[in-house]
């Protein structure tokens, strides 16, 4: 297995385990969303060459085999690590040019993403060869005649950026907690600090949905039991109506709290026990003979969110 392949194989077992929440400098903390798309297409790699007349250093093309570009470690205020897919690269360095981000005496780089407030370039020059580092960084208001170098090729840039969260890691030898902004107000005695949230690590959640009695009573039972299998603990029960859509994202909602960590999550579906007498002949309510049931298990939360839970035959 190459470098690419074993980094990003690394970050995929972290996401399916649900280890998405982070802290970046600045305090920045939240629950990261992450996007790994197909590999190129050969269509896009001979578009690409076409245009520039040149090849991808190898590392690079290698990841995007992999993956055609990435949305990683973002958060709520959309920062993070973005790679361009390889047609977008084409794109965002024609326009580049075009708007004068990239200088005409500084010409010879590819646009090939963004990380936080600025702009992930190639130098291209630099790339022709694999030993010389190729990866350039630029504010977003600046243009490339002020490009700092990052000092790395492609696939030590990734692992870089893969361990420091989707961050500026290059910045961190000059960063310092006296001098830098951490934009912390300032007390007053009025003021009062609440405590941080703490992190509750929980083997695994058991989420049970019982369906209405009939479509026209719209409401759902959701019950969430926390805890080891077998030792469970009822967190909570609601009702939940407005349709199926509504039950899982009021489901999905809880489960992405910040303060909870689930390594299991399972999700059983059942219809009531008792239906509406549709022939209206007895009795308002008799009982389901033929009731449904589903059960589904994820290994954390990301799994769980990337394959959300479908509603029984009959609910869509």
């Amino acid at each position: 297995m190459n470098q690419i392949a074993a980094v990003l194989g690394g970050l995929q077992q972290k996401i399916s385990h649900g280890s998405t929440f982070i802290q970046r400098k600045y305090n920045e903390i939240g629950q990261a969303k992450f996007n790994l798309p197909e590999p190129v297409t050969a269509a896009s790699l001979a578009a690409f060459e076409a245009e520039f007349n040149q090849k991808l250093p190898s590392e690079y093309q290698t990841f995007l085999e992999l993956h055609d570009g990435a949305n990683l470690f973002i958060l709520d205020d959309g920062l993070g690590l973005v790679l361009h897919s390889l047609e977008r690269v084409i794109e965002a360095t024609n326009e580049a040019i075009e708007y004068e981000l990239i200088h005409e005496d500084f010409d010879h780089y590819w646009v090939i993403g963004e990380i936080n407030e600025g702009y992930l370039l190639i130098n291209r020059e630099f790339a022709k060869t694999e030993d010389t580092p190729y990866m350039y960084w630029v504010f977003h208001e600046l243009s490339t005649e002020d490009a700092d170098p990052i000092g790395q090729d492609f696939g030590t840039f990734l692992e870089y950026s893969i361990i420091a969260q989707g961050d500026v890691f290059w910045e961190f030898k000059d960063f310092s907690i006296e001098k830098d902004d951490y934009f912390v107000e300032e007390e007053t005695p009025e003021e009062k600090v609440n405590p941080p949230i703490s992190i509750r690590f929980v083997d695994s959640v058991r989420v049970e949905i019982e369906y209405p009695i009939s479509k026209n009573d719209s409401y759902f039972t959701i019950s969430i039991y926390e805890g080891k299998f077998e030792q469970e603990k009822l967190g909570m029960r609601y009702n939940e109506g407005r349709g199926f859509e509504k039950v899982i994202q009021s489901v999905r909602d809880h489960l992405s709290y910040e303060q909870y960590h689930f390594s299991s999550i399972q999700v059983f579906q059942r219809e009531h026990l008792l239906q509406t007498n549709e022939d209206q002949s007895g009795d308002p309510l008799v009982r389901n003979k033929n009731l449904q049931r589903q059960g589904l298990r994820y290994d954390g939360y990301r799994a769980f969110a990337d394959q959300l839970p479908r509603p029984l035959p009959g609910w869509e």
